[in-house]
C-alpha cells in the first residue's frame, strides 16, 4: 500500500465511522480534508456514501442535507472546477444532488451546472438530471427550469453578444422537459426561449 493510498484510507474511514446526521460536521470535515488531499478520490468516497446511504436519504430530510448539500459543499470549495465534470460523469452523484437533495433546486450552482451540462451537448446526462429534478421531494422544478433557462441564456450572451441564440436540439430538450411543468414557469420557459 502505498503512502497516498494509506492518507486516503485513513480520511475515508474517519468519514464512515460517522454516525449521520449527528455527526455531520465531522464527516463534512473528513471529506473537505479528503477533496483537498485528492479530489478524484473524494468523488469516489462521495458516489459511495450517496449510494450506500440512499434509502436514509429517503427517509430523513437531514441526512440527505448532509450527504447531497453538505458534501457538495465541501467537495466544491475544494475542487470548485471539477464540479460540472464529475457531475456530468457520475449517475450517482446527479441523482444525490438533483433527486435528494432539500435544497439543489433553488440554489443558483446547481442550476448552472445543469445549463453547463446542457451547453457541453451531453444529451442523456441531461435528460437523467432534470428527471431527478422532477422527482425531488421540494417540488421546486418549475422555479429550477426557469433558473436554468436564464442561466443558458447568460452563458450563450458570452459566446455571441449581439444576438445570443440557442441551437434547435438544446431548445427542443429544453422544451419537452418544460412541457412536464403545472406552474407559470411552463409559459414563461416557452416564452424566453422563443425570443431567441
Amino acid at each position: 500500500m502505498t503512502a497516498k493510498e494509506q492518507k486516503f484510507l485513513t480520511l475515508f474511514a474517519e468519514a464512515a465511522r460517522c454516525d449521520l446526521p449527528a455527526d455531520g460536521e465531522v464527516f463534512l470535515s473528513a471529506m473537505g480534508a479528503l477533496a483537498a488531499f485528492d479530489a478524484q478520490y473524494a468523488f469516489l468516497a462521495w458516489e459511495y456514501f450517496l449510494s450506500s446511504g440512499d434509502a436514509g436519504m429517503a427517509k430523513d430530510e437531514r441526512i440527505a442535507s448532509v450527504l447531497t448539500d453538505g458534501t457538495e459543499h465541501a467537495v466544491a470549495a475544494k475542487a470548485p472546477s471539477r464540479m460540472p465534470k464529475i457531475i456530468a460523469d457520475s449517475a450517482i452523484i446527479r441523482a444525490g444532488i438533483y433527486r435528494r437533495s432539500p435544497t439543489a433546486l433553488s440554489r443558483s450552482e446547481t442550476a448552472g451546472y445543469a445549463a453547463q451540462l446542457l451547453i457541453s451537448g451531453r444529451t442523456a446526462e441531461c435528460d437523467d438530471l432534470f428527471r431527478c429534478a422532477m422527482r425531488n421531494a421540494s417540488g421546486g422544478f418549475g422555479p429550477f427550469m426557469a433558473a436554468v433557462v436564464d442561466r443558458l441564456i447568460v452563458e450563450q450572451s458570452r459566446k455571441n453578444p449581439s444576438r445570443p441564440s440557442l441551437p434547435k436540439k438544446l431548445a427542443a430538450q429544453v422544451l419537452a422537459f418544460s412541457d412536464k411543468i403545472k406552474g407559470p414557469e411552463r409559459a414563461f420557459i416557452a416564452q424566453r426561449i422563443r425570443e431567441l
